[in-house]
């Protein structure tokens, strides 16, 4: 019962500083910050269609599933001579490297290829580095928001009766760190940490966010682009709060107009979760 009431003001200080951090995120968002986005200059707007976010659906599921398969069979090969390798990590790493590049490298072909459009309009622009603050600051701001909705969505689901599955990948970290295989974690961490900021920005926010702003609006764009990348995730207790990332992580692309800020966060959110894992499973 004590460690219940512990939990429960546990919650009520999260929610507090939850609360406090939205009248914080509300000022950043406002003229009045003195700490503020300094956006790269507008480009014109995405002459994507409806067509090319099918195209790029399906290369975003067809080419990683490739790779990884392919990745498998060359398992099958070497298994014998080199069974004691992380080869799951490996698969992972593999399929999101070549997978996701290839993903990438169509959109790149399709927008400013062949459709001439410069690559400014995916976000590869330069933004001011007078960006770096406020997009910390946003960071610091919006994890509080992040861990009481993630507490709550957790809460709500258990009290339906589902089970809490965690993400393979994060089975995975957990299980590295109990075997203490550093190759395993060294994968792992270059894929979360790197790898997937890369690829999922490009894709999510240069790519789908554009899409759906161009037909849309702003606000449904965010929304779009937020539940397609919670979704992609397959995962249900992580689709509320990756939701959310997604919105914070559009949001930045949408102030700085730059996707290598969006990436930065990206990787900061990756990184940080990572060391929470490692505290939780060090304790």
């Amino acid at each position: 019962m004590q460690d219940e009431h512990v939990s429960i003001l546990e919650l009520a200080l999260l929610g507090a500083f939850s609360i406090l951090s939205l009248v914080g995120l509300k000022f950043l968002h406002s003229s009045r910050s003195a700490i503020r986005f300094h956006p790269a200059p507008a480009t014109e707007v995405p002459l994507w269609s409806e067509s090319l976010a099918i195209v790029a659906v399906m290369a975003f599921f067809l080419f990683p599933g490739i790779i990884f398969v392919f990745s498998m069979a060359v398992e099958e090969l070497l298994k014998g001579r080199f069974e004691q390798l992380p080869w799951m990590a490996i698969h992972i790493t593999v399929s999101s490297l070549l997978g996701g590049g290839l993903v990438v490298f169509v959109i790149w072909q399709i927008v400013v290829g062949f459709l001439r459009q410069p690559a400014a309009t995916l976000g590869l622009c330069g933004a001011p580095w007078a960006n770096l603050p406020p997009v910390v600051l946003f960071f610091v701001l919006f994890f509080s928001p992040l861990l009481l909705s993630s507490f709550l969505w957790e809460y709500f689901l258990d009290s339906r009766g589902y089970e809490l599955i965690p993400q393979e990948v994060v089975k995975m970290f957990n299980d590295a760190i109990a075997e203490g295989n550093i190759l395993e974690l060294s994968l792992l961490v270059f894929t979360a940490v790197v790898l997937a900021p890369l690829w999922e920005e490009l894709i999510f926010r240069g790519f789908f966010f554009g899409l759906f702003r161009s037909r849309w609006g702003t606000v449904p764009a965010l929304v779009f682009s937020s539940a397609v990348f919670a979704a992609i995730h397959l995962n249900l207790f992580a689709l509320l709060p990756l939701f959310f990332v997604g919105l914070a992580l559009g949001y930045i692309y949408y102030r700085t107009r730059s996707i290598y800020f969006a990436i930065l966060f990206h990787a900061l959110f990756n990184s940080v979760m990572l060391f929470i894992q490692w505290l939780l499973a060090g304790s």
